[in-house]
């Protein structure tokens, strides 16, 4: 079989319209900061360890009747809610544009941070 480059090869999709994001990969980590407490005399006390917000890497493939998703915009998946930081467009084939987002789980889905 020959492999063709005139852009009508789907990514693996057999439905050949759709009005929404399909979700290719996803991750989610929780990285944390190690914080040194003190007494006032400068002695070490111990130490503890403070989490950060939940980051989010997601590859998503995007027909297109759909725009790219805007920075800010807030998508729904995992059981959480992703405030997005960045949107890139990796790859564009027949009706279809594929894309790497990122972001954060945002813990108040209707406030602006």
């Amino acid at each position: 079989m020959a492999i063709i480059q005139d852009g009508a090869e789907l990514f693996a999709i057999t439905t050949p319209a759709f009005d929404d994001l399909i979700v290719e990969s996803y991750s989610i980590t929780t990285p944390a900061n190690r914080v040194d407490l003190d007494d006032g005399n400068g002695e070490p006390l111990g130490s503890t360890i403070v989490p950060q917000r939940q980051e989010v890497s997601l590859t998503v493939q995007v027909g297109d009747s759909l725009a790219a998703p805007a920075i800010g915009t807030i998508i729904p998946y995992g059981g959480v809610n992703i405030r997005l930081t960045s949107v890139d467009l990796t790859e564009t084939q027949a009706d279809y544009q594929r894309f790497s987002l990122s972001g954060y789980v945002s813990i108040n889905a209707s406030s602006s941070s």
